[in-house]
Formats: structure tokens, sequence, C-alpha cells
């Protein structure tokens, strides 16, 4: 069984461990030094964001990694979304771990988009989001600069109505998120 539990002052260092591991930060924007100070002001302010809502993600009751909606827009029904996960075993589930998201965020929220940008290299992670039925809007080019180069970054998008198309595959995915 997977779960989907608002993220929790409990849940800080693990966490952290997981946002430091370099397999993790790989693809990410940011690496972050292990500073439980800086980890704990990073939770005040978003854990007081009306338009970010991050969950701990498990699998078994096991915490596995995190999955976020951000610049949540009520007005003009939109969101991006970020996951990573932290436990290596645990990776197998990253083809569906999104997919719960999407339907809590087009059923739930009434969301009509979710957006998503995917670091240059990161191509499973790039096909995941294609197979789910996003499509490419363009890229940033030479956007993040990381281990001494600049790298693409992909623009995505998963309208509604597209993910609706998708539903008899798809629609059994549903939990609760916290």
């Amino acid at each position: 069984m997977i779960t989907f539990n608002r993220l929790a002052e409990k849940h800080l260092e693990q966490v952290l461990k997981w946002r430091t591991q370099e397999d993790v930060t790989r693809y990410m924007y940011t690496d972050v030094a292990y500073d439980m100070e800086k980890q704990k002001k990073w939770y005040e302010r978003v854990s007081q964001s009306d338009s970010d809502k991050y969950w701990v993600i498990a699998v078994q009751q096991t915490p596995i990694g995190v999955i976020s909606l951000n610049q949540i827009d009520t007005v003009n029904k939109r969101a991006s979304s970020g996951f990573y996960i932290g436990e290596e075993k645990y990776r197998v589930y990253g083809g569906i771990i999104p997919l719960f998201l999407y339907n809590y965020a087009f059923n739930q929220l009434d969301l009509n988009k979710v957006t998503a940008e995917v670091m240059e290299g990161n191509e499973n992670i790039r096909k995941i989001h294609l197979l789910h039925g996003y499509r490419e809007v363009g890229y940033y080019k030479d956007h993040i600069y990381k281990y001494g180069t600049f790298h693409h970054v992909y623009l995505l998008e998963l309208l509604k109505e597209d993910w609706q198309q998708k539903a008899d595959k798809y629609q059994r995915y549903t939990a609760v998120f916290e």
C-alpha cells in the first residue's frame, strides 16, 4: 500500500538525508548541505505556504521519498510537480508514484494543468512524464549551472483533458493525500 503523508517535522532528518544524496540531487537544481537548522527554516517556510504542498511517500509504512505540488495557482488552476525516491531499492515505484499525484491534482484539487521541469540528462523521468501524457512545450537553454557546465531544462505540461483520456489506464491509482 502506498500512502502520502503530509510532510511533518518528524520527517525532516530523513528528508535531509535523501536530499543530500548525490544520486538524488544529480538532476535537481540545487545541492544542499547537511544542515538541520536550514532544513527546519525551509520546513517552516513551506509548511506555512498555501501554494506549496509536500508529502512523504511511504510503501507499506516505510518512507521512501518526497512528492510535491508547488506554485499552486487556484485562480488559473495549475501547479508544478516534483518528486524523488530517496530509497534506492524502491526506485522501481518511480513510474507509478506520480500517477497518484495527478489523480489527486485533477480530481480532488480540480486543477487544469500540472507542469514539470526536467533537467537535461534525466531521460528516465522525461520518458515517464511523456508516457503519462505530458507534452514538451519547450526548454530553457543553459538554464542550470552544475558540475562545471550549463544544462538545459525541458518544460512539460499535462492538461486535465489529456489526463482524462488516459483514465481507463490510470484511474485506479488513487490515495489519500494528508
